[in-house]
């Protein structure tokens, strides 16, 4: 029984494997193209983008673990079905239990691993991405700036600059577009120095002109200095709702504030989700072979994206305070193992239920 064992897990499992690495493809595609997209406007190094494009791939990895399962243990087992093994196991002696045991112990493997990405993992990749991206935040930053082209800065700044030299620029423009007006300073010399957390100073020297230039169009010249300075302020530290994304686990349990236990119920409630998508899966198995693969699979899919729809819809309730604490997220697995018990009872109860 050993060895069909193994051989039931290896054959369930396999789709599950090819349906993850396709997610995972997918999805780091996607971010990826992002990121590459406003490196390209941003000047972010590639080695930043290819770090957080990781790390948000792995922050995802909570919800791409239990889709795979669901769809991969759809996929073998209708395969299985289809071919007659799991009714050649059950004359054998074996049974639809035989299935689950070969089965449930590579469950509950990932969902151990699931609870480690979502509690221990999932904050520090946070806290990690959003430190990267105020580093490398779309603000003034000289350090970036290729000369001879245009950098966009944040949706306000405009800087170009004609050369490099000694840590600064040479013959450099900046236009800063305000609600009233418009800002440009013109100048041989643009420097920068750190005046303070997320604090910069900029200097500009060498016959240097301001001018105000209205939405019609219209430019007057404010002033020509030799030396003009500028305090910058780069980009806000991250909000409280994306901080308690980076909020260690242990501190994210004595809480009572809305925003935070619905994070919280996340990390908790991921783990259950594998468990309970991969009964689902076991239950969407059983449909009736006539209707073929690809019937299984559509209703896994609409099963997993029902399932998270409403937990999303969930998590937006409890952060509002729309919703208590208990049974809170919870609803959602609670909700989809009471179908499953249900339905579960009506096969039983049916007249020729299937294998």
């Amino acid at each position: 029984m050993l060895i069909i064992e193994r051989y039931l897990g290896r054959e369930i499992l396999r789709p599950a494997l090819g349906v993850f690495v396709f997610l995972v493809v997918v999805v780091l595609v996607f971010y990826a193209s992002q990121l590459l997209g406003r490196a390209a406007v941003e000047g972010f190094p590639m080695e930043v983008v290819l770090s957080m494009a990781g790390l948000r791939l792995g922050i995802f990895l909570d919800v791409l673990i239990p889709i795979a399962l669901l769809l991969g243990i759809v996929t073998g087992l209708g395969r299985l079905q289809s071919a007659y093994e799991i009714i050649a196991l059950a004359a054998a002696g074996g049974g639809r239990r035989r299935v689950v045991f070969a089965v449930g112990v590579w469950v509950l493997m990932l969902a151990v691993l699931v609870a480690a990405l979502s509690m221990v993992f999932r904050p520090w990749a946070y806290a990690t991405v959003y430190a990267l991206e105020r580093e490398m935040a779309a603000e003034l930053n000289l350090e970036r700036i290729e000369p001879g082209r245009f950098q966009v800065g944040d949706q306000t700044w405009l800087l170009y600059a004609e050369g490099r030299s000694d840590g600064g620029l040479d013959d450099v423009m900046v236009h800063q577009r305000m609600p009233e007006f418009d800002g440009l300073l013109r100048a041989r010399r643009l420097e920068q120095q750190q005046a303070g957390e997320g604090l910069y100073r900029l200097v500009f020297s060498g016959d240097v002109h301001s001018y105000r230039i209205e939405h019609d169009g219209s430019r007057d010249l404010i002033g020509r200095f030799d030396q003009f300075e500028v305090m910058f302020l780069g980009r806000s530290p991250p909000q409280r709702a994306q901080l308690r994304r980076a909020m260690p686990t242990r501190e994210l349990l004595g809480t009572d504030e809305p925003i935070e236990l619905a994070e919280l119920h996340w990390r908790l409630v991921s783990p259950i989700s594998v468990l309970v998508l991969a009964l689902a899966a076991i239950a969407l198995s059983r449909i009736n072979p006539r209707l073929g693969q690809s019937t299984r699979v559509l209703s896994a899919a609409l099963v997993g994206t029902i399932y998270f729809s409403v937990l999303g819809v969930l998590i937006n309730w409890l952060e509002q305070g729309s919703l208590g604490a208990w049974p809170g997220v919870y609803l959602a697995p609670i909700g989809l193992s009471l179908l499953l018990a249900i339905r579960y009872w009506l096969v039983q109860r049916g007249p020729g239920a299937p294998l």
